[in-house]
């Protein structure tokens, strides 16, 4: 199976993504210890255009090479 191209998978660019209007919620972590799934969701709120995320109580926060998408 062939890796598709950035390009063809037709992203907003970073300014065309700050621009856009975003989706009417907040999603708040608190105390996940996996920085794996933190990371999930920064990428998920991203996905689903979510107004804010919240990180309380031990949850990992950035920069950490742990939460990056390996």
């Amino acid at each position: 199976m062939a890796k598709i191209a950035n390009e063809a998978l037709n992203r907003l660019s970073v300014e065309a993504f700050k621009n856009t209007e975003k989706n009417p919620f907040v999603v708040v972590l608190d105390d996940v210890r996996s920085l794996h799934n933190v990371g999930s969701v920064f990428r998920t709120c991203d996905a689903f255009l979510a107004t804010s995320l919240y990180l309380c109580g031990i949850t990992g926060t950035p920069p950490d090479r742990e939460i990056h998408k390996t």
